[in-house]
């Protein structure tokens, strides 16, 4: 289905996203990594060597503050290299009406929205898309058009009652990213010895 085959490329170019800012993540991870085994094993030897409860106490507290300050970068730059992402996929989505599968794209995500509201009466597109929205629906008497939409792509329909569902590449993708982030996450993870490149070396990109 073409609507699919969009979905797989976002990811595809996502994946190829991830790729590039991971070199450049990786000595930024690798370093903190290293700061953070090093602080661990300093402190853990210290609260070994502690002769006093209350010492061993005082070194396990700095050996915890220590771990949440570093669990903390790692989260920041996990949540840059979503955001680098996300944005680029942003950008190559304001460019799918250049796609010569366009056309089918559309048509599916017509299909969508009318099968989630058959009753609809209205479909609303962005005025660039009027004329191919015009061709698609083949002249149905019972479907009036508004070209008052402003999206990268896709539709809108309306019925009565207030009753309305957007299908847009924007809508889509809102509601991909949960899935998007979950796997920046797993291909930036940190594999056992510590190198971020380890966590992706059986990662496969959903498709």
């Amino acid at each position: 289905m073409a609507l699919q085959d969009l979905l797989a490329a976002i990811e595809a170019e996502a994946a190829a996203d991830i790729v590039r800012l991971r070199g450049e993540r990786h000595r930024e991870a690798a370093a903190i990594l290293a700061d953070a085994q090093r602080q661990a094993g300093e402190l853990e030897r210290a609260a070994v060597s502690a002769a006093e409860k209350e010492e061993r106490e005082a070194a396990e507290l700095r050996l915890m503050a220590a771990r949440q300050e570093i669990a903390g970068q790692l989260r920041d730059a996990y949540e840059a290299a979503y955001q680098q992402i996300a944005l680029d996929v942003r950008a190559r989505l304001r460019t799918v009406r250049e796609r010569s599968d366009y056309p089918v794209i559309l048509a599916s995500l017509l299909d969508e929205a009318r099968s989630a509201l058959p009753a609809s009466t209205l479909v609303r597109v962005d005025p660039v898309d009027e004329p191919l929205i015009r061709r698609l629906l083949g002249g149905e008497d019972r479907l009036r058009i508004e070209a008052t939409l402003r999206c990268a792509g896709g539709i809108e329909v309306a019925g009565g009652a207030g009753a309305s569902v957007r299908n847009t590449v924007e809508e889509r993708l809102t509601a991909a990213e949960p899935a998007l982030r979950a796997l920046t996450g797993r291909l930036l993870r940190p594999g056992p010895d510590g190198d971020p490149r380890a966590g992706t070396q059986s990662e496969e990109v959903p498709a």
